[in-house]
């Protein structure tokens, strides 16, 4: 991991982990891309035309099965076991079937047996370097620690396996390194893209909110001290109503 990454994540993690409610928002997006990931890999099982993965791919799938509750476990256990909307949206079996699914197509369909080698070795390499980071700083809490300690035997295996695949192509003269760079910049195209959308939903609520405290409030404020100032609703209406009474009487009488 560059030096560059590791203190990103590490001053990230220490404000994520501890800020109110955001342990629960991130164990439940870690659920979800657990539980996406079984789905793409059962899908790859399926479709691998190579007999000795299948039980690799299976194998792997059961792994993210059993992570994916992991962190639906400890979402409720640091809820208070209470039923949350984020275990709601754990449990939306139409976002499970959905998720990595893009016009009918599979992960594996649109990227080919290489290129999905590549994605699983880059994302689960990724995915050890960033609970290494959480395992050095200790958060949030022990029991998540031991859990993520856990999941984290099971990641690294995933990273051995792939990354002796992708050596295997390798030696048969297969493009290993140009997939790998295909998926190191597709993944930083959809992390940018990530940020952009939860930048621009965050902007527009703060320039919402200026503009109401900053220009609606004051008008208000301003209006009622006129001498006509603002109607109420059901005044409008009454004014209206009043109005369209006096134009059907006028016409009865030209009538």
């Amino acid at each position: 991991m560059g030096h560059l990454r590791r203190a990103y994540l590490g001053t990230m993690s220490e404000v994520a982990w501890r800020l109110p409610g955001w342990p629960q928002r991130l164990l439940t997006e870690f659920s979800l891309a657990e539980r996406g990931s079984m789905v793409d890999m059962l899908a790859a099982a399926q479709a691998t035309p190579r007999r000795e993965m299948r039980r690799k791919y299976f194998l792997h799938a059961l792994d993210e099965g059993r992570h994916a509750g992991i962190f639906a476990e400890r979402v409720k256990a640091l809820s208070g076991g209470r039923v949350a909307r984020s275990d709601a949206v754990i449990e939306d079996a139409g976002l499970l079937q959905d998720h990595g699914i893009v016009g009918g197509k599979t992960l594996f369909e649109r990227l080919g047996e290489l290129e999905f080698l590549a994605f699983v070795f880059v994302a689960e390499a990724d995915a050890v370097e960033q609970f290494g980071v959480y395992l050095d700083r200790k958060l949030p809490d022990p029991e998540t620690t031991a859990a993520l300690r856990d999941i984290l035997k099971d990641e690294s295996f995933h990273v051995s396996y792939s990354k002796l695949e992708c050596e295997r192509y390798r030696r048969e003269g297969k493009p290993v390194d140009a997939a790998l760079r295909a998926v190191r910049w597709r993944r930083m195209k959809e992390g940018w893209m990530r940020f952009t959308r939860d930048f621009g939903e965050w902007a527009s609520g703060f320039w919402l909110l200026l503009l109401y405290f900053g220009a609606v409030g004051p008008f208000r404020l301003i209006a009622r001290l006129e001498s006509g100032g603002w109607r109420s609703a059901s005044g409008a209406s009454a004014v209206a109503r009043n109005g369209l009474d006096e134009a059907l009487a006028a016409a009865r009488l030209e009538s």
